[in-house]
């Protein structure tokens, strides 16, 4: 038996499946996704991963906002004051070209015909839109409140597009020069970014 608090053991299995969850996501997508094999990744007894969550909507949407929360972290570690929006969007950039963000894009997709996922996955985007305002903010605080809105916004469609279509086509380089022009519209009309 461990001396570790059970609170604390806790904690460390529910992070394991999470993490093993990614794992699955990332390896076989949502169709893909089972109890077994997110079990299996995170090496944990089938009693406490059903102790944790009692579905697979639990643990996908729980996977979503783990990872959703680990990026949010990352994000506001790599942006720095006096960095150009540019340099701060490229470091979105980057984060939202690994496999792990189109990995959550998938559930995104499944939502569309799954009521119950929808309205999981909605505070956990809400909380990520929140999280990137508030990192965002300095670099464009010549915006109004509206057009700083409309601009994340678009950032984000922008980026999650960006994402899935480099599942087809890895050309980062374009990539760059599609975020370049969209910042520079998005300055040129009226106010800058």
């Amino acid at each position: 038996m461990s001396n570790e608090p059970r609170q604390e053991r806790a904690v460390r299995t529910r992070e394991q499946i999470l993490t093993g969850a990614v794992d699955v996501l990332v390896e076989h997508g949502y169709a893909g996704m089972t109890m077994q094999r997110v079990q299996s990744a995170a090496g944990v007894t089938r009693g406490a991963l059903t102790h944790h969550f009692k579905s697979m909507t639990q643990i996908a949407v729980a996977a979503v906002d783990f990872i959703a929360a680990n990026q949010a972290d990352e994000i506001r570690d790599a942006i720095a004051p006096g960095m150009s929006i540019d340099d701060a969007v490229e470091v979105i950039h980057e984060i939202t070209r690994r496999p792990t963000y189109v990995a959550g894009l998938q559930l995104w997709s499944a939502a569309r015909t799954e009521p119950a996922l929808r309205e999981a996955l909605q505070p956990g985007a809400h909380q990520l839109f929140v999280e990137l305002q508030q990192t965002l903010a300095p670099f464009v605080d010549d915006l109004d409140e509206q057009r700083f809105t409309i601009f994340l916004d678009g950032l984000l469609s922008l980026l999650r597009g960006l994402a899935i279509g480099a599942v087809l086509r890895d050309r980062p380089d374009r990539e760059k020069q599609v975020l370049a022009a969209w910042l520079t519209i998005f300055a040129s009309n009226g106010q800058p970014a």
